[in-house]
């Protein structure tokens, strides 16, 4: 990414596999240190018993069964200078990673037995047995050296082989074909190939305003919108401590959700809505009731 003609897949890859270990995140984190400009690294354990998790929360995995995988981006400073003067460049890198989870998950089911969506931000859920479930989540940290990037650490989580699982949560066997298997050794590789493929193409948003980068943002977002869950269907939310009833419209470049919410009366507001947080999807919880 050094340059236009650079591609993500060109550069220097450092791979590393650990037996167990807390969390690949903070394993990405200290190679980050002493990597060097322009280098990537990706990092797989067999047990990983600390992972981080979106607010704060720990996302734990069986040992020898689930996916927890990492990648380590030294950013050139020549390409984060000039990414730096793009608008919504880095939501637009979350989209694009966020894809190549859900590309990888619904490319490793049986996708005529399950769906594959996204829900906002970028949680990968399943449809299991006509349940919505969290199957992957992915957590993306930056180091920000004045009002550039200066690293970032990509933490993708995948239940592959668990069958032990909380009702909200499924994995791919547990969604998939009975008999089905899954290699993780071998989902580990089509998510490398997905994500690399994914910063790529989204090198062409971090590039000056051409026709190029204009195409792709906006197939990104479609792509990105047509993924969601629970997209232009009305359900029952939690926002900001109040019970509501409403639909997901779209995320914009920003990264923000459009909401529309219905009232008693029958009438329709949209409220576009920048922090997840305050937003609790109960209909979700309410599948197991």
């Amino acid at each position: 990414m050094a340059s236009k003609g650079t591609k993500a897949m060109d550069l220097q890859i450092h791979r590393q596999h650990f037996e167990h270990c807390a969390s690949t995140n903070e394993k990405a984190n200290d190679w980050l240190k002493k990597s060097a400009p322009g280098n990537i690294g990706v990092f797989t354990t067999n047990h990983q018993y600390a992972g981080k998790g979106q607010r704060g929360t720990r996302w734990d995995q069986a040992k020898g069964l689930d996916l927890a995988w990492s990648m380590g981006l030294n950013w050139p400073r020549s390409f984060t200078s000039i990414a730096a003067q793009q608008a919504n460049v880095w939501f637009a890198f979350n989209k694009a990673i966020t894809l190549a989870a859900h590309q990888t998950v619904q490319d490793a089911l049986d996708t005529t037995l399950s769906e594959v969506r996204i829900k906002w931000p970028n949680d990968i859920y399943i449809s299991s047995q006509n349940l919505w479930k969290k199957c992957g989540g992915i957590l993306i940290e930056n180091t920000w050296q004045g009002s550039e990037i200066e690293s970032t650490v990509i933490g993708i989580g995948i239940n592959a082989l668990s069958t032990e699982l909380p009702a909200s949560r499924t994995s791919i066997v547990g969604a998939s074909a009975p008999g089905a298997r899954i290699d993780l050794q071998v989902l580990a590789q089509a998510l490398e190939v997905n994500v690399l493929k994914a910063l790529n193409g989204w090198q062409k948003s971090a590039l000056p305003t051409t026709d190029a980068s204009t195409a792709y943002l906006n197939e990104l977002n479609r792509t990105f919108d047509a993924a969601l869950l629970a997209k232009n269907t009305w359900k029952s939310y939690q926002w900001k401590g109040v019970e509501k009833v409403g639909r997901i419209h779209a995320v914009d470049a920003a990264g923000r959700c459009a909401m529309e919410w219905q009232s008693l009366t029958g009438s329709i507001r949209t409220e576009t809505i920048e922090n997840n947080k305050q937003l609790e999807w109960s209909w979700i919880a309410e599948q197991f009731d």
